[in-house]
């Protein structure tokens, strides 16, 4: 099958080319949506170009040629607007590399590196993506990888399955040392960090909210987190995922606060201590302990009940009452946090403070703060103002639609409010800070996610994008800051269920999602189980970080030390190798005798069974005749076989058709069997 010391100058059969073509076409294929998309007509030329070299239409290309097309490619690179220093230009010039290597390979060597790229390129596309699918790829794409490293060694052309089952043998072989180094090496934080390209490293809700943003978002089923409670889950309408405070208003978009404060910008991200946001709450009701796991979004911000008063992981205490990671979130995060939801928030609130809350700019949308001056003058207090704004959007005309119209940039708030009266959570949570504001009542727009999915197989609460909602927090004395959500007045089945059912009649759920699973209902239970198994793969093993391998270890061998861990290791380390002795011996003892010998043994005991038993003293020529002459209803069946079989052994023009012999073999067998 290989030749004697594996020699690299020898060149590659053309069933191993294949093999390569194969292997490169699998790794970069899902590499593909998240590089430029001109890569992908190289890659094709380059493969195209391979076959034609191997059906003898091209030659191999000239030193001139790839000098050409490999500026091309650089060319290419720099013209798509890469950041140099990025994750994205690395991957990219991986690809070329990989994709242009192939154009030269012919000897073994060069089919070396192409592999040795391509295993490369597998642990570039966890990078991008860590799920559980993906996954399940990287390891079919190691499969075809070592099979091809396999073929490239072969001096002769064989069949696919065989190297396939080597291949994943060898892969299988190396599965325990693979758990051993997963859950005993230790988890350190990065030492280095690759820069994101911003083009699609950011997802989710951003810092900034303009009438129709979260409306875009919503079209989208992409998880955003999962969420598994400790205790009792709170009811649906009850599930407000607070994000970011938007306090600044330009008359068009709403974004965090621009209003310097003495000491510089103060916009929520400085980091306080547990102390610091426990003695700015009056502590009310139960804890509602949970552990929620993010999902890839390239930004800081983390989504949870608030106010939240203990956080286990890696992110910390913000103003305004938000949690902020350390580092942009670019893998699956898990967090356990505790918050009380039914505490007070600021109940004494500073001059700064206040004044964020009663921003406007100076001049525009004169309607609405007519409105307010009216309905504020005929108002006996501020909960009666708020009172009566709610009111009018519960029973004017309004409308809650994911088609809203386009507003003007100059008054925005009039066009919704007074004359369209059409829009999305965005419009109502903007107008209802802006009517707040107008009558000199503090108050802010908060975005982030309401409601979610119950998952009934893994017992947690998915939140998707379409789950991104906008509300506004209003602060009133004695009471501080208090939720108000002006949408549950115009859809309350949005807050109390869910996206899905309030778009039900307007038909405009997920409605540019053409692909979205989430619309076909018949797959509900599939899909359940399969993001139940997504969760369990985020959670025990994206989710195996520093604590999770330490509180296993102890739970699996008590208290640990350096020694013992040491004698752990090294005992099982001598177990894995103990194993490889004993499987590859006893592999090598049952690999002694050939198939074609294995097939005809079993040949001879089937005729034993049937009345013909084989003396010792007889060649395979002596029993053919023989059995025939017993058994001629199955003469045809045992000469073709026994003439097969002293092809395989005897005739070495048949070689390359082995396997066809073989294969010949053992569909006799089965029909002698009958």
């Amino acid at each position: 099958m290989f030749e004697k010391g594996f020699p690299q100058d020898k060149l590659i059969t053309y069933s191993g080319m294949l093999w390569l073509l194969a292997a490169q076409i699998v790794v970069m294929l899902p590499l593909i949506f998240y590089l430029p998309i001109w890569l992908l007509p190289i890659l094709i030329f380059s493969a195209v170009w391979r076959i034609r070299v191997m059906q003898g239409h091209n030659a191999q290309p000239g030193n001139l040629i790839k000098i050409i097309i490999g500026l091309l490619g650089l060319g290419a690179l720099a013209a798509s607007g890469v950041k140099v220093v990025s994750l994205d230009m690395m991957a990219s010039l991986l690809m070329l590399g990989f994709a242009y290597k192939a154009l030269e390979v012919i000897q073994r060597r060069d089919g070396m590196v192409v592999i040795l790229t391509g295993f490369v390129l597998i642990g570039v596309l966890f990078l991008y993506n860590q799920s559980m699918l993906i996954a399940l790829y990287g390891v079919l794409s190691m499969t075809v990888l070592t099979g091809a490293l396999i073929a490239i060694q072969q001096s002769k052309s064989y069949a696919i399955l065989p190297n396939l089952r080597l291949s994943s043998m060898m892969l299988l072989l190396c599965l325990p040392l693979m758990l051993l180094f997963f859950f005993f090496a230790p988890r350190f934080e990065p030492f280095w960090k690759v820069p994101q390209t911003s083009g699609h490293a950011k997802t989710g809700i951003s810092d900034s909210m303009t009438p129709g943003d979260i409306a875009e978002l919503s079209q989208s089923d992409d998880l955003a987190f999962s969420v598994k409670f400790e205790g009792k889950r709170p009811g649906q309408n009850e599930l407000y995922w607070r994000g970011l405070v938007l306090q600044h208003f330009d008359g068009k978009t709403w974004t965090q606060s621009d209003i310097p404060n003495g000491k510089g910008i103060k916009i929520g991200n400085d980091r306080l201590s547990e102390k610091q946001v426990a003695e700015s709450i009056v502590k009310r009701g139960d804890s509602v302990e949970y552990e929620v796991i993010y999902e890839k979004s390239g930004q800081p911000w983390l989504f949870a009940l608030t106010p939240v008063l203990e956080v286990k992981g890696r992110a910390f205490l913000g103003g305004d009452f938000r949690i902020i990671s350390y580092r942009d979130i670019n893998e699956p995060k898990l967090l356990k946090l505790t918050s009380y939801p039914n505490s007070l928030r600021e109940v004494e609130l500073s001059d700064y403070d206040r004044d964020l809350a009663l921003q406007l700019p100076e001049n525009g949308n004169q309607k609405s703060r007519f409105l307010a001056d009216q309905l504020m003058a005929s108002s006996a207090s501020n909960q009666e103002y708020i009172n009566r704004v709610l009111d009018r959007f519960r029973q004017d005309q309004y409308f809650y639609t994911l088609r809203p119209p386009t507003l003007g940039s100059e008054n925005s708030i009039d066009d919704f409010l007074i004359d369209s009266k059409r829009g999305f959570c965005a419009h109502y949570a903007g107008s209802f800070v802006f009517m707040m504001r107008a009558a000199g009542i503090p108050a802010r727009v908060v975005t982030g996610y309401q409601g979610g999915k119950w998952n009934e197989q893994g017992q947690f609460l998915a939140v998707h994008q379409f789950d991104a909602h906008a509300w506004t927090e209003v602060w009133l004395e004695g009471q501080g800051w208090v939720r108000f959500d002006p949408t549950a007045m115009v859809a309350p089945s949005r807050i109390e269920q869910n996206l899905e059912t309030a778009m039900e009649s307007e038909g405009s759920f997920l409605e540019d999602n053409f692909l979205s699973m989430s619309k076909i209902k018949w797959l509900d239970g599939i899909r359940e189980k399969i993001d139940s198994a997504q969760y369990a793969w985020r959670r025990h093993v994206l989710g195996y970080d520093k604590n999770a391998q330490q509180n296993f270890l102890k739970k699996m061998f008590g208290e640990l030390s350096v020694q013992k861990i040491g004698l752990i290791v090294g005992g099982l380390f001598a177990g894995i190798i103990l194993l490889w002795v004993m499987f590859l011996g006893l592999a090598r003892k049952r690999e002694t005798e050939a198939e074609e010998h294995q097939l005809y043994r079993r040949f001879c005991d089937l005729m034993a069974k049937k009345g013909v038993t084989r003396d010792i003293s007889q060649t395979p020529e002596t029993f053919r005749r023989f059995a025939m002459q017993e058994l001629p209803d199955l003469a045809g069946e045992i000469n073709h076989f026994s003439q097969a079989y002293s092809s395989v052994c005897y005739d070495p023009s048949i070689q390359s058709k082995h396997q066809s012999y073989i294969d010949d073999m053992k569909s006799l067998l089965k029909k002698l069997n009958r």
